[in-house]
């Protein structure tokens, strides 16, 4: 079984290490935020409680919750303005812009985060403004709202009073490490969207663009854009209404906001820290729920670099996530929540609109990261970084009422092993589940014992015959598998002539399992003999050339490969390789 750790705390990177990670997309400069208000330091509320960057996560995964939690787990209260101007023509009213929001950004944002997080929005203002634009709007709230401080709001949002769709916001003043804002209501947090007016209302034919009003609302609760890093554009992801939002052609956007990572609903404080699970390597299965049914939500990869993870969850289409269902499985996103001071290079955790989370793998515009059922992805890192089980294996086994229903495979000691294949084939073949819970030890030798219990199970040997073949395995845990081996007539012994000895605890030379797999295999050609120059004194040397010529060895010195180097041990990442030419 793997290790399945359900609330670990992770060991917190140093802060300030010499240098920091490349970003995770090498060469492509992060797609610019052309929707997104940057975060406004509060320097005077900064370090007065003197939090450190997981406070208030039990799990420390999010970096600064409380600048994200803030308004994600209060009553959140949005003063609602439209802003007109001479000329304008988009016909939007306070009354109907302010019930739109509350019947239908309301309703999203109760069902994405099972009822913890329900803005309301108050009907403030008409205000007229010189002319359309984003920033001139919200100058005009925040005159308003400092004229009016009994309205106390906790944000603001105007609506233009037009009839296209794009959209501006930010959640205003930061603080990092306090719990309380200098300023924790608007106008004095800054924090505020715009929409344009088809983003509440219809025009024509086309119904109102809710996904970007729920999209700004994200930004105000520090939701950043998902992309894959790979473009400048921060709209590449289609399966997320913090990117992309799109139908299944991937032209345009949905009208209506699907959900978003699993990771931003925890970020937000909408996910029980029990609902999460770590992977740390090993072969194992369990069930990953979608929104709105109950069960693991999130499943952790965790890497070596700071704040760095993947992250996996599912994707079902419902009224909650109106997915297309060609979208459909589990979908995987490498969260990124850390920054480099320009000056000294030190890394310096960064959250919420400031973290970057990647589709994994980056795949613009497509959905490439999602993996369907019956579909298998590897994740592997491009970077150089380590993930804890990297090339892990994921397959989408099944979808059942409960979820989708996954295989992990993978180990924390693979990374750059040349056979990572074929070790994770032998583990998904279940003729090893490694040398312990997390790790597979790539770089052991092979015991004869051991290799009996490989060949028994690669190979189906049930038949112990009149077991105790041998009088010096007694006691080994791979005596059955010693004698189902013999039985087969695959081993005789290794004291010939008597052959009453296996020698369980001596390691497999190269020869050694040329034999074994030549008889379990039931092998004869050999091509002619002599495929190697070292191997003209093995007694061996028959069975390795017919190994040879079935392709289950190249030999031993690429790549020429003209020795077989008969002599040397077999470790458990060649017996994999061996094992997989033979049988995969």
């Amino acid at each position: 079984m793997a290790v399945l750790v359900m609330a670990p705390a992770l060991a917190t990177s140093p802060v300030g290490a010499a240098s920091g990670p490349e970003p995770f997309v090498a060469g492509v400069t992060r797609p610019a935020e052309t929707d997104a208000v940057a975060p406004i330091f509060d320097d005077a509320a900064r370090g007065t409680n003197a939090l450190d960057e997981f406070s208030g996560d039990p799990l420390q995964l999010v970096v600064w919750p409380n600048d994200v939690r803030r308004y994600s787990l209060t009553d959140d209260r949005i003063g609602v303005y439209v802003c007109t101007w001479t000329g304008a023509t988009g016909g939007v009213t306070l009354p109907a812009a302010t019930a739109t929001l509350n019947n239908e950004v309301t309703t999203f944002y109760e069902g994405l985060s099972g009822g913890a997080y329900s803005p309301t929005f108050m009907a403030r203002k008409v205000l007229t403004v010189s002319g359309f634009g984003f920033q001139t709007c919200a100058d005009a709230m925040s005159a308003a709202a400092e004229d009016n401080p009994l309205w106390s709001d906790d944000g603001a949002i105007g609506v233009l009073d037009n009839t296209s769709n794009a959209g501006l916001g930010g959640p205003g003043l930061y603080c990092s490490n306090c719990e309380s804002l200098s300023f924790p209501t608007f106008p004095g947090n800054q924090r505020w969207a715009v929409i344009e007016g088809g983003s509440v209302k219809p025009s024509g034919l086309r119904p109102a663009h809710i996904t970007t009003a729920a999209h700004e609302i994200g930004h105000t609760i520090s939701f950043p854009h998902s992309f894959s890093g790979e473009t400048l554009d921060e709209y590449d992801n289609p399966i997320d209404y913090m990117s992309g939002n799109m139908p299944d052609s991937f032209l345009g956007r949905a009208d209506d906001p699907y959900a978003s990572l699993a990771f931003n609903r925890y970020r937000a404080g909408w996910v029980d820290p029990l609902d999460v699970v770590f992977y740390a390597g090993g072969v194992t299965e369990l069930t990953i729920a979608p929104l709105g049914v109950d069960g693991t939500q999130m499943v952790i990869l965790p890497t070596d670099y700071p704040y760095s993870f993947v992250a996996l969850d599912a994707r079902i289409n419902s009224a909650l996530d109106p997915i297309p269902e060609t979208f459909e499985g589990v979908s995987a996103h490498y969260i990124e929540q850390w920054c480099t001071d320009p000056f000294t290079e030190a890394v310096e955790p960064c959250g919420g609109l400031s973290s970057r989370p990647y589709s994994y793998p980056p795949s613009p515009n497509s959905i490439d990261h999602v993996t369907a059922v019956g579909d298998a992805a590897r994740f592997d890192l491009d970077q150089g970084e380590s993930l804890i089980a990297q090339g892990t294996k994921l397959t989408v086994l099944a979808e059942t009422a409960e979820g989708l229903v996954i295989q992990l495979i993978g180990f924390d000691d693979v990374a750059t092993s040349v056979f990572l294949d074929d070790i994770l084939w032998l583990a998904e073949s279940e003729i090893t589940k490694g040398c312990s819970d997390t790790s597979f030890c790539p770089n052991d030798f092979v015991t004869r014992g051991q290799m009996a219990a490989f060949l028994a199970r690669a190979l189906g040997f049930t038949d112990s015959g009149d077991g105790n073949l041998f009088s010096d395995d007694d006691g080994s845990i791979f005596e059955t598998s010693i004698d189902r081996l013999a039985t087969a007539g695959v081993t005789k012994g290794c004291n010939p002539p008597i052959n009453d000895n296996f020698c369980p605890d001596a390691f497999v030379t190269r020869e050694q399992m040329a034999a074994f797999l030549v008889r379990a295999l039931g092998l004869t050609d050999d091509g002619g003999g002599n495929a190697f120059v070292d191997d003209d004194d093995s007694i061996f040397q028959s069975q390795i050339a017919i190994l040879a010529k079935a392709e289950i060895t190249k030999g031993c010195n690429p790549p020429e490969n003209t020795e077989f180097c008969p002599y040397d041990r077999v470790t458990r990442e060649q017996m994999a390789a061996f094992l997989k030419r033979a049988l995969g």
